[in-house]
């Protein structure tokens, strides 16, 4: 069946400008006149009476960059004062105006929400922001140039939560495997750009280059299994996991990364990944369905056991929790597990019992990044050997096994899953993929 491929949206940097008049200097000398009246509309051109500031100032790299630097400047500038250096303006108008301090790499935040890739984490993030608000980032926890001062919902910071591989020479491999992917893999939710500003002064202009990757190895260095060694560079008050239904994570996991519909390839992007963080399976051995599905397993099953060393404080399942009960395992309810202090008071009057009608007292509702809109529907059938691809053993049961048990461990009831789904025709799923 097919899928569709998700186009990589990536904006366009702004020509540099061209500020360089060396050219003209001879015309320093020259003495000042006004220039002929010329046509408004006519495109601006030298003449020999114009002076040098005139020629610069008509050069249409200079007209448009204008309109380019200034705003550029001034976007700067707001988040360098509200979010670097918010005492800037305290101290200029006199504590008139009194701005949330700034939180530095190593200052406490509030929660880190860990969730596998296709769990929800945009919706939950825009839940937490719109109905609490509350500054939460997605895959990032740079505070010099995010509002994420409250908190991060993320998949691949999960890693602090990973004991594999447990060497040395296995880590090395995983990390080279990660950092010379390059930019190509960025749709896979890291760069080390969303952590903190880059130790080794990289360019942000460069979206991938050798700096960046120096900064991928130390990223994951500080990253990797931190939370068991308690020697996490960014810390949280507390650790959240969040669960959705597996077979649904599973089904929009395999639009996304299935290449050519269900017996399609895997993405090179996805088994890069999926081998760096669980080189104790071999993904490249198994057909799309095995490997998404196994990469779920392994995920889900390495954040329950770092539950169980007590390092996830809780974990929800998204289809019947409240943006207010996050706020309550996040410990934002008390004064006491409070972050920052003004978040309580309006957490505790937006949550209140009374309040009937606040919208962070209803069940989260899937709204933001809908991948899988019926274009993909399994059954236990179709996780077993012999199917779509698959080179295992006719009916080999091994993965769906792995999956029933990860739907008792998350609280989910498998016998609602059905053995077989009714197949969607091609016309249902390209009207399902035009709403993607």
């Amino acid at each position: 069946m097919p899928s569709r491929k998700r186009k990589d949206k990536r904006s366009k940097q702004p020509p540099a400008k061209d500020t360089n008049a060396a050219d003209a200097a001879d015309d320093a000398a020259t003495t000042s006149t006004t220039a002929p009246a010329a046509d408004a509309n006519a495109t601006p051109h030298c003449t020999d009476d114009m002076t040098l500031r005139q020629v610069f100032n008509q050069h249409p790299l200079i007209q448009v960059g204008k309109f380019i630097a200034i705003p550029y400047l001034l976007y700067l500038g707001y988040y360098y004062l509200q979010l670097q250096h918010p005492d800037y303006l305290s101290k200029a108008t006199a504590g008139i105006i009194s701005l949330r301090p700034a939180v530095d790499v190593t200052d406490p935040r509030q929660l880190l929400i860990i969730a596998s890739p296709s769990s929800g984490t945009a919706q939950i993030k825009a839940e937490l922001e719109q109905k609490l608000r509350l500054e939460i980032g997605h895959e990032t926890t740079d505070t010099a140039w995010h509002f994420v001062r409250d908190g991060t919902v993320s998949w691949f910071h999960g890693i602090r939560f990973l004991t594999e591989p447990s060497t040395n020479e296995g880590r090395a491999k995983s990390f080279s495997a990660i950092c010379s992917s390059g930019e190509e893999h960025a749709n896979m939710g890291f760069h080390p750009a969303a952590y903190r500003p880059p130790v080794s002064k990289c360019s942000y202009r460069s979206k991938w280059d050798d700096c960046w990757m120096k900064e991928c190895y130390l990223t994951l260095v500080k990253e990797w299994g931190c939370s068991a060694a308690n020697n996490c560079e960014i810390n949280f008050a507390r650790n959240i996991h969040q669960v959705r239904n597996p077979m649904r994570t599973l089904e929009s996991l395999v639009v996304k990364f299935c290449v050519g519909g269900l017996a399609g390839t895997v993405a090179d992007s996805f088994l890069i990944y999926a081998s760096a963080l669980f080189p104790q399976h071999n993904f490249y051995e198994d057909s799309c369905i095995e490997a998404t599905g196994y990469f779920l397993v392994e995920y889900q099953n390495a954040m329950i056991e770092a539950r169980k060393r007590g390092e996830i404080s809780a974990f929800y399942r998204i289809e019947e929790t409240t943006a207010c009960e996050v706020a309550d395992m996040a410990g934002m309810l008390s004064p006491n597990t409070t972050v920052y202090a003004p978040n309580y008071n309006r957490i505790k009057r937006i949550c209140d019992v009374n309040n009937t009608d606040s919208p962070a007292r209803q069940v989260v509702e899937k709204e933001e990044n809908k991948v899988n809109t019926d274009i993909v529907r399994l059954g236990w059938k179709d996780l077993r050997g012999g199917m779509h691809g698959s080179m295992k053993k006719e009916g080999n049961t091994d993965l769906e096994k792995k999956v029933k048990e990860l739907f008792k461990a998350l609280g989910y009831d498998e016998s609602k899953e059905v053995e077989e789904q009714v197949p969607i025709d091609d016309k249902q799923a390209d009207e399902a993929g035009d709403e993607l």
